[in-house]
């Protein structure tokens, strides 16, 4: 199961009536708040950092790493997406991205990426209709 990841801040001045139903709001949207991991950052980063100078077996593998430790990472899903498509491995990126928008299905460049990797698939139609997703939920049409 896939929780949303939440980072922000409300501001409110103390005693404003409205704090009361904002705090309300926030609890029932059940999302999960959590920590970053400090390992996984790093793998994180690692991986960026592989992927950007080509060496994209070893960002592959920082990524499965992360995945490991926390299946439901769309950052990690996305970004080992993303390598295996430049590797040519659109299959498998494919269900990367699949597996990245089932946890976060606003998830605006996954959609539009999971397109643009349809498409060298062949799959026109359907990578335009994931593209024009992906440019609604980043105007914020969805």
């Amino acid at each position: 199961m896939c929780g949303w990841h939440f980072f922000g801040t409300v501001v409110m001045e103390p005693g404003e009536e409205g704090l009361t139903m904002a705090i309300d709001a926030i609890v029932s949207q059940e999302r999960t708040f959590t920590k970053l991991n400090p390992n996984i950052e790093c793998a994180l980063r690692d991986a960026q950092n592989c992927k950007m100078a080509g060496d994209y077996q070893l960002a592959l593998n920082l990524y499965d790493k992360v995945i490991k430790e926390d299946p439901a990472n769309v950052r990690a899903l996305h970004s080992k997406a993303n390598v295996l498509d430049l590797m040519g491995n659109y299959s498998e990126a494919i269900r990367c991205y699949e597996s990245a928008l089932e946890c976060d299905p606003h998830n605006a460049e996954a959609w539009y990426n999971k397109g643009m990797t349809l498409r060298k698939t062949g799959r026109h139609e359907e990578g335009l209709e994931h593209i024009r997703k992906g440019i609604s939920l980043a105007m914020g049409d969805i």
